[in-house]
């Protein structure tokens, strides 16, 4: 993505706010965005392709009030100013720690998770739309997507077909049509871990209005490919083995999630969207045609 600001722009940005001695600098860690690091605060800057994302984010931030996110400092038509947090990523801190640490971290993203559902969804229509028939809908979406699929041939027939009877056998589970604000992509890359102990949950772009219970869907991708979400430097250090009780914690410290009788199921169809979703863009990938077959098989957690 080109530079949407000069040097100067983002200078005066931070010195407008009350950071005038922050020394920004351009950072690689935004895909979609030009991030700014300075000492106290990060200024996120987002292209025209990211809208959406801009409003969420900013929605979330001025409306949460948490204390484990960010200070928001300031926004403007295409950027927010953020508290920097100092701490290292929960990918790194974890393979250094304890099961009875780690246990204490999967305690507060727990509480994380819920706090976020917990907000009104109102006035959120515009960049977090719903239908009033989330089945159907989750329906429509995976038959768009299954079309998409095989026009660029990205996965063996047998095992698309058996990935659809799947969806329309089980897609009766979706029957809550309570919906929620939802951090789609809770991995570990969009979490510090502070000096003394507790965590900060950044990168609210994919929050969607969905039922509670789709946060379990990235948890469980990463009990198979905890790696998928690990950055270049972490991701050789990141191993599935020691992720085998995130689920059991998650349920522990967050039995709502849970509630549903056919929990697991209805968490496999968010995992077959994404996995399609996957695959339209990247055809040839391993990685998610080897967790379809494991949805399938309905043998996680």
């Amino acid at each position: 993505m080109s530079e949407i600001y000069t040097p100067q722009q983002i200078d005066e940005i931070f010195c407008q706010n009350g950071f005038a001695h922050d020394h920004p600098t351009l950072t690689n860690v935004g895909f979609r965005n030009q991030v700014y690091i300075g000492e106290h605060a990060v200024l996120k800057v987002y292209g025209d392709d990211n809208k959406s994302g801009y409003q969420k984010e900013r929605w979330f931030y001025e409306t949460a009030n948490l204390d484990c996110i960010p200070k928001l400092y300031a926004c403007g038509d295409n950027w927010i100013l953020i508290e920097r947090i100092h701490g290292v990523g929960l990918f790194r801190h974890w393979r250094s720690i304890s099961d009875a640490e780690r246990e204490a971290i999967v305690k507060q993203i727990a509480a994380a998770a819920l706090a976020v559902s917990d907000l009104d969804l109102s006035g959120t229509a515009e960049f977090l739309p719903y239908s009033d028939d989330y089945q159907k809908s989750v329906l429509e979406k995976i038959d768009h997507l299954t079309q998409q699929v095989r026009s660029v041939n990205g996965i063996d027939e047998t095992l698309l077909s058996c990935a659809v009877a799947y969806v329309h056998k089980y897609a009766y589970v979706l029957d809550d049509t309570q919906l929620y604000p939802v951090h789609t992509d809770l991995h570990f890359d969009n979490f510090l871990v502070k000096d003394d102990g507790s965590i900060v949950l950044i990168d609210f772009e994919m929050l969607e209005a969905a039922p509670k219970d789709m946060v379990l869907d990235v948890w469980q991708r990463m009990l198979l490919h905890p790696f998928t979400y690990a950055n270049e430097e972490d991701d050789p250090h990141t191993h599935a083995e020691d992720y085998q009780s995130l689920m059991i914690w998650i349920q522990k410290y967050a039995p709502e999630l849970f509630s549903h009788p056919q929990v697991r199921r209805r968490v496999n169809l968010y995992a077959i969207c994404y996995e399609l979703d996957c695959l339209c863009e990247y055809p040839r990938a391993q990685k998610p045609t080897e967790r379809l077959e494991r949805y399938l098989k309905e043998v996680l957690w």
